[in-house]
């Protein structure tokens, strides 16, 4: 049975020319942010939620969305703050849920009777309460990054950080065969990525983590990692550098996405700092995943 938690949430709605910049002011003050468009003038309006696991501070956030609008030069939008009972979003979106296929990668739900293609490795993703079934273009810019890395060679030990459903981390298992390391800050989440990885039959090569970021030090005494996979968000990615990279080996690449195209050199200045360079990047829509080791 699923423990009962909740989920917190603000929205409001905006310009969609400033959409993005309020998205960077408010990234701090939740664990994901989404934006959707309520017209098809995008100059209009559109809708910007943020979600946490955790009591949103509504003051900050009022406060980062009243100063972000004065610097926009817009009128301050009225923000709403809701909580939302469990849900099972994959099976509440099963029927549009269309496998999909990123470089070797196809990603498919339980509920798909159509033929796998034996060219490709598949992965089937049921998220229920954890983020993550695939179909985010930051997931689609991972799983490119991660087609592209394996075109050069084995890895030997991986780490998925922030792994949601799982789907990153099942991915480098499938591809290198190698342990990964999987860890999350929502208690769910871990759930429902050690039960895809036995789904998928790697569960021998999981180990699933309950931490908030690297605080769990089992993810530090696992050895060094040779692929770090962080879809996350820009700031939490910036902050978590120094921790990140003193768990690379010499030879290790990170994968780092959930990030808008605007804020790559806000992240990637971070990791340069840290001693590490770009390597590639991958952009899906507006949005940008990048490699750097």
């Amino acid at each position: 049975m699923t423990e009962t938690v909740r989920c917190y949430n603000f929205s409001f709605i905006a310009k969609g020319a400033h959409v993005d910049a309020f998205a960077e002011a408010l990234s701090e003050y939740c664990d994901a942010l989404s934006h959707s468009e309520l017209t098809n003038d995008p100059d209009t309006d559109w809708r910007v939620e943020g979600f946490a696991g955790e009591a949103i501070d509504k003051i900050a956030v009022e406060t980062a969305v009243s100063l972000m609008a004065s610097a926009l030069g817009a009128e301050t939008p009225d923000v709403e703050f809701g909580i939302y009972e469990p849900k099972d979003w994959v099976s509440d979106n099963l029927r549009s849920f269309k496998p999909i296929s990123v470089g070797r990668f196809y990603v498919h739900g339980s509920h798909w009777q159509g033929d796998l293609p034996l060219s490709k490795i598949a992965l089937q993703v049921d998220a229920g309460l954890a983020f993550g079934s695939g179909e985010h273009q930051t997931t689609k810019g991972c799983l490119a990054a991660i087609d592209w890395l394996a075109k050069y060679g084995p890895r030997r030990n991986a780490l998925d950080m922030g792994c949601g459903s799982g789907i990153l981390g099942m991915a480098c298992a499938k591809t290198w065969h190698c342990p990964v390391m999987m860890a999350d800050i929502d208690a769910p989440s871990v759930r429902v990525a050690r039960e895809n990885a036995k789904i998928n039959k790697i569960g021998a090569l999981v180990t699933a983590l309950h931490s908030n970021g690297f605080s769990d030090a089992r993810i530090r005494d696992a050895g060094y990692y040779d692929i770090v996979c962080a879809n996350i968000l820009a700031r939490p990615l910036r902050k978590m550098a120094y921790e990140l990279v003193n768990t690379l080996s010499e030879d290790g690449v990170v994968v780092l996405s959930g990030l808008l195209a605007h804020q790559e050199q806000f992240v990637l200045s971070a990791y340069r700092d840290v001693g590490l360079t770009l390597l590639n990047r991958f952009k899906v829509e507006n949005w940008t995943t990048l490699v750097v080791g």
